[in-house]
This record gives C-alpha cells, structure tokens and sequence, in this order.
C-alpha cells in the first residue's frame, strides 16, 4: 500500500482513498445559546463596516464646510473608502482562506477602531481620507473573517450567506440614517469617535477558535456580480445625491433628512420579507431592477421641491433592493470557492459599482448645478428689482447675495447670512420675507433641477442590470 503521506491531494483539499475532512458548516455545529450570541455580534460587525460605504453621507456637507471644499472634493470621502474596500476585497480573502479567520477578524476589528479614531481628529481633509483607507482594509479583513466564521456558529453555508449579506445590505442602507442623527445631535466626527468603544466592547465575544477548511478552486459568479455591480452604481444617486438634495438645496436638518431617507431601508426590509422568495430568482431580481430604475425616475421628476414627494419613489427603490440584493448576494456566495473567496469577489463588485456611480454622477450634478446658478442669479435680480422694499436694503441684500454665490465654490449657497435680521417696519418686513420666501424657493427648484439628469442617468445604470440578470439567468436560478 502507498504511504498516505505521499499521496496527491485532490482539488477539493481531500486525498485520494481517504475521506475529505468535512468542513464546519457541513458538519453541523450546534446553534448554541452561545453560538447565537456569536452570530447577532458577526452580523452587528459586518453591519457596522459596510455602514460606512455611506454613514457620512448626510455629513458631507458638514465636512464640506470644515474643510472649505465642494462637492466633488468631498465626494471622495465616500470614493477613497469604497475604492480600498473593492481593492482590497479580494487579497484579504485569499489571507483568510490560508489564516486562522478567528485572528484575522480580531486584527481588522482593531485596525478599523484605531483608524476611526484618526478619522474622527483628523486635523486636515487629506488625514482624513489616508485615515479612511485604512478603515476599508481592516473592514475588508473584519468582513470576510466573518463570512468564513459565520458557518460555525450558524451550522449553515446557505444560513451564514443570508445573515452576512442581509447585515451588509441593512448596514450600508440605515449608514446615512444613523450618520444623520449624530452630526446634529453631536458632530460628524461623533460619527467615528462612536464606533471605537462598540467594536472595543464587542471584540472579547467576537473571539471564536480558528478552524480550517479545505481549500477549493473556483471562480466568481460573473452574472450576479456584475447586476450587483450596476444595481451598487445606481444606488449612489438614491444614498448621495438625495442627500445633498435634501441638506443643501432644501435647507432640512440632518435628523429630519435622516427621518426623510430611513423610508428606503425600511422599505427594503419588507420588500425582502414580503417579496423575496416570490418567482425565481432572475425575474425577481429583474422585477426589483424595474422598480429601482423607476423609483430613480421618479426622484427625478419630482413635482415640487417638497420632502413627502420623495417618499412614494423611496419606497420603490427600497423595494427593489429588498428583492434583488439579497437574492443576488446569496447567489454570488455560491460555487465551488470557499464562501470567503466569493464574497470577496461581491465585496469588491458592490464597492467598485458604488465609485462608479459616484465617478460618474458627481460630475453631472455638479455641471447641472453650475447651469443652475446663473437662471437662479438672473431670477433673484428681477426679484430685487420688482422688491418695494428701500433701494438701500436691496442694494444690501444683493451685495451679500453675490458674495455668498461668488463663495459657493460649486456648493449650492445659503440665505443665513444673505438677509440678516427682518426690518422692523410691518410693511417692509412683509416685502422682506416675501423676497426670501421666493428666492428661497428658487433655490430649492434649482437644485431639484439639477438632480434630475443625475437621476435619470442612475435610472438607466439601473436598466443595465437587466442585461447580465438576462445573460446569466441559467446560472442564478438557485
């Protein structure tokens, strides 16, 4: 008989006339007590990184100030963070497959709390982004340990794939929410500071035994990836661009604007309770690009510049995530690489879709809102010269009103300091407020206008994703 020792092993890491070690999940681990708490605390850890993909989202414009940039500077705290992620998704899965998992989640856990702490004092915008690169590949490593670990205490290969993708999903849509809230409760860097105690606090029951697992050859799911690519893309317009929408155009709070866009996440939640496991696959993540690309649409065309009208388009979006994300997720996670490598590769797909989106549609709201300003100029001199309000305080109001345009620098400017305090006189604080009331509607149109093309074109990304679903649809039926 042949030494076993020097015998070949076969691709699935089993050797010839021996059994293959059987991997944790398919050996069926119990779902403990114990094991439950470990599975609510992965979930919570990959929630918590994914969320920032877009938990600054609604402090863009706080940043925006602090650091006097426009808009399409900012943007790349949300462009560095995403593009490291994509970059490093799939390296950092290779490290895991040949690493103790269990070692490498506590060490990417740790590199992001220490690079949220940067973030939250850095002292200029460029320590700001070195700081979020970082974050991405400790969170690239924390998030792929835990997908390799979340079939130990689930017991499940499929289980851990749902609870992986949906915390992701869920983390990525409730970020602009949460970051919200905590910039006017707090300060956008309270956004970062926050999350160092929780991921101190949760690492002693994140801890889990490393274990190994055959190492299996394979390559990504082509179809799923590149729909979650483009569907990612198109998901931009409904994270970021609503927001500055909201915040800049619309002069709304961060918490109200955090209220306003919670409709989406929540929408997508009952979308994927009530709707996903209607229809195969394909037609349901098919039917879900449909109603994205539609609630896009209908962003676009709102009738007026007023909160309610994005809700009936939000809850559309949220739908169409709540059908297609998930489902497309579980189906990329499968083949014949470990779920690691794969969810590497989807990791890498969604966040290279997100700088896409974000590439391609800045530029295009940024030009809009340049066309924008000079209808918006001409308006508010004919509102000036029509005003019965004193020849002096008209000249006032527009010798402030160019300052504050001249200073937008490619921002959509403010009336704080435009118009002071109102006049004391009855009759002029009537034409005071009048005059502002319009002018700041003019503004609010403006930029709703200048979102519409944006919008649109994040429509028609989302359209796109009908072709791969089509190609692929053999493949993506589980």
């Amino acid at each position: 008989m042949a030494d076993a020792a020097h015998t070949t092993p076969a691709a699935d890491g089993s050797t010839p006339g021996l059994p293959a070690p059987p991997s944790p999940a398919a050996a069926g681990a119990p779902v403990t007590s114990r094991n439950r708490l470990k599975t609510i605390a992965l979930g919570l850890a990959v929630g918590l990184v994914l969320s920032d993909s877009s938990i600054v989202v609604l402090a863009l414009p706080d940043i925006l100030a602090r650091y006097s940039l426009d808009i399409q500077q900012v943007s790349w705290v949300l462009t560095g963070f995403n593009i490291v992620l994509a970059l490093a998704a799939v390296p950092v899965a290779q490290l895991v497959r040949r690493r103790a998992p269990g070692m490498l989640l506590a060490v990417g856990m740790a590199i992001f709390a220490a690079a949220s702490l940067c973030c939250a004092i850095a002292p200029s915008f460029e320590v700001l982004l070195v700081a979020r690169g970082v974050q991405a590949v400790g969170g690239a490593l924390a998030v792929t340990a835990g997908l390799e670990i979340l079939p130990t205490t689930t017991g499940s290969e499929r289980r851990a794939a749902v609870i992986w993708g949906t915390a992701g999903a869920l983390g990525a849509a409730f970020g602009p929410a949460l970051g919200g809230v905590l910039t006017q409760v707090f300060s956008w860097e309270a956004i970062f500071f926050i999350q160092v105690p929780a991921i101190l606090l949760a690492l002693p029951t994140l801890r889990t035994k490393s274990h190994s697992v055959p190492m299996k050859a394979g390559r990504p799911h082509i179809a799923a990836n590149l729909a979650l690519l483009l569907l990612s893309a198109a998901l931009t317009a409904a994270l970021f661009l609503i927001v500055l929408v909201l915040i800049e155009g619309w002069q709304m709070t961060p918490i109200a604007t955090a209220i306003v866009v919670s409709v989406m996440p929540i929408a997508a939640i009952v979308g994927a309770r009530l709707l996903g496991g209607v229809g195969s696959l394909p037609a349901r993540a098919a039917a879900g690009a449909l109603l994205l690309a539609g609630g896009l649409a209908g962003l676009a065309l709102l009738p007026s510049p007023v909160w309610w009208w994005t809700l009936p388009p939000q809850v559309a979006i949220g739908l169409g995530l709540g059908m297609t994300i998930g489902a497309l997720t579980d189906a990329a996670l499968h083949g014949r690489s470990s779920q690691a490598i794969h969810g590497g590769w989807t990791i890498a797909a969604r966040h290279v879709g997100l700088v896409l989106g974000i590439v391609a549609l800045t530029p295009l709201f940024t030009a809009q809102l340049a066309d924008q300003q000079t209808s918006v100029e001409r308006y508010g001199v004919r509102l000036l010269l029509d005003s019965p309000l004193p020849l002096s305080e008209r000249v006032a109001i527009a010798g402030r009103l160019g300052v504050v345009v001249d200073q937008a620098n490619g921002r959509i400017p403010g009336l704080e300091t435009v118009f002071g305090s109102a006049p004391a006189d009855l009759a002029e604080r009537s034409a005071w407020q009048d005059l502002h009331d319009r002018l700041a509607l003019a503004i609010r149109e403006a930029a709703t206008a200048a979102a519409a093309w944006p919008f649109l074109a994040a429509a028609g990304i989302a359209l796109l994703a009908l072709i791969p679903l089509g190609l692929g649809r053999r493949h993506l039926d589980l």
